[in-house]
């Protein structure tokens, strides 16, 4: 069986949602599909939480009819949200299945009053409840395909995923049990294949030890689609998208960049990790466990062949460029080498407490001084960060000097084993230079497939397109690809398993 997961611009109104139905009635059969909220819903469903949870203005404190409104204009936002589900709604062409997806859509819509309601008269927005309020959006979608798919004559039947995705009790971010999503998985999913349905379940949530839904962060509904491939022993993963593929570089910045079309388990997380946008990083590592070829493809030109990500794949040079934006680089002095060890629990305790992420750390050739990449820019930046250092380190009784640069990027050239060519990051340090790129530290080690360098964040753009220019050899045009067959997903599945 194969995963088909579609993202929010796949389904962003009724047009688009025929567009992802014939794709998915076009795959081999036993087939799931996960699902993503509608284009804008979400970000409509977080500003109606937050506005149930704000004071009303004075002029609305209280209405003629008695009712009183969702504080700060979430009812208003409901309605909005309401109004693009049922434009979706009516252009399911078949009136008994539009007139089915319409009465479970009021559910969930009552549902969702419901959880304002209660955010407004608790007058706070827990994790727990936003949870619950911005799962609206998926299950909407998972009603809407199914019901245009049956609407095509294709058997299909939806299911929310919190009954599926087994995860912990951390809102916002919660962290998934694989062995239990496997056991729901075969005892809910498994029976509907089956029988011969398209099974489209609820991308990006899941369901906490006590039933309450959850959400899992960034990249959730990808990830939620590796989680169920895996759990299921799928064939394959796709990853249907707005764009054709993992890309040599960020079109925006380099105007030849080009469709990759076969990396590794291991360079596509490395892309998602520096900054690459088409998929995040935990989205492999599920697919990783269980060898499940990947692939990464366009619901606006169906018919290219998009990016496979396998365990292994061919060459050894440069794939693909990249840049991490909006980080701090931190540099910690200490006047003797016996203190590094204090100072640098120190530091990345004081950063785990506060959850920033570290991208990258390294130590010079001195041994007294040691600098770390963070991404940090939501927390406060350095006003922030180099405080809380200097607090960290009083409290740890460690002498020693923080610095703090920002805003700096993090450049990266990604290809199994481009950093174990020799002289390969003397060259890209030689690229750079000849760009005038300043660079502010570097990193090769033969065991990754990622050469990086820190760079000012104004020169990032200017980085990427020299990089690619020089590292990345142009191809002679070829014909253009198609999709493997079932049969030879299946061959390719023996190879790379």
């Amino acid at each position: 069986m194969i995963v088909l997961k579609f993202g929010g611009t796949s389904l962003a109104d009724a047009a688009r949602l025929r567009a992802a139905a014939a794709i998915v009635v076009a795959q081999p059969a036993p087939r799931a599909v996960v699902v993503s909220a509608a284009g804008g819903v979400t970000n409509l469903l977080l500003e109606a939480a937050y506005a149930a949870a704000s004071p009303p203005p004075p002029s609305t404190q209280g209405t003629s009819s008695g009712v009183s409104p969702v504080p700060g204009g979430g009812a208003s936002i409901a309605a909005k949200i309401r109004d693009r589900h049922l434009a979706i709604a009516a252009g399911i062409p078949d009136a008994a299945e539009r007139s089915g997806a319409l009465a479970e859509l009021d559910q969930l819509h009552a549902a969702l009053d419901d959880a304002l309601a209660a955010v407004a008269a608790a007058g706070e927005l827990s994790k727990r409840d936003l949870d619950r309020i911005v799962a609206t959006g998926e299950k909407a979608s998972s009603v809407l395909l199914a019901a245009t798919l049956r609407a095509s004559g294709t058997p299909a039947a939806h299911l929310f995923a919190d009954r599926v995705i087994a995860t912990d009790d951390r809102f916002g971010a919660a962290r998934p049990d694989r062995t239990r999503t496997r056991v729901q998985a075969e005892a809910l999913v498994r029976p509907l294949l089956q029988s011969g349905l398209t099974v489209v379940l609820t991308g990006f949530i899941g369901g906490a030890p006590d039933g309450s839904t959850t959400t899992l962060g960034r990249g959730g509904s990808d990830y939620s689609a590796t989680l169920l491939g895996a759990a299921l022993d799928a064939e394959e993963v796709q990853i249907w998208t707005d764009v054709p593929g993992v890309l040599s570089a960020d079109p925006r910045r380099v105007d030849d960049a080009r469709v990759v079309p076969h990396v590794s388990y291991d360079e596509a997380q490395e892309l998602a990790h520096f900054g690459a946008k088409v998929l995040h990083p935990r989205t492999i590592r599920p697919a990783v466990a269980r060898g499940i070829p990947v692939r990464i493809l366009s619901t606006f030109a169906p018919e290219e062949p998009g990016t496979l990500v396998t365990r292994e794949s061919g060459g050894e040079g440069v794939k693909a460029v990249t840049a991490l934006p909006d980080l701090l680089l931190l540099a910690i002095d200490v006047p003797e080498l016996e203190d590094l060890a204090a100072a640098s629990a120190a530091v990345f305790g004081a950063l785990h407490a506060e959850r920033i992420e570290i991208v990258a750390a390294s130590q010079s050739s001195s041994r007294r001084r040691m600098t770390v990449l963070v991404d940090a820019a939501a927390h406060g930046g350095c006003a922030h960060v180099r405080p809380l250092l200097g607090t960290a380190m009083d409290a740890a009784d460690v002498e020693a000097e923080v610095g703090c640069t920002e805003p700096v990027a993090l450049v990266a050239a990604v290809g199994q084993a481009a950093a174990a060519q020799p002289a390969a990051l003397a060259r890209l340090l030689d690229v750079l230079g000849r760009a005038n790129v300043p660079v502010l530290s570097a990193s090769q080690q033969t065991s990754n497939v990622a050469l990086t360098a820190a760079v000012p964040a104004a020169h990032a753009e200017r980085a990427v397109r020299a990089l690619h220019d020089a590292l990345i050899r142009p191809q002679p045009a070829t014909a253009r690809g198609r999709r493997p067959r079932r049969t030879e997903l299946l061959a390719e599945t023996i190879r790379v398993g």
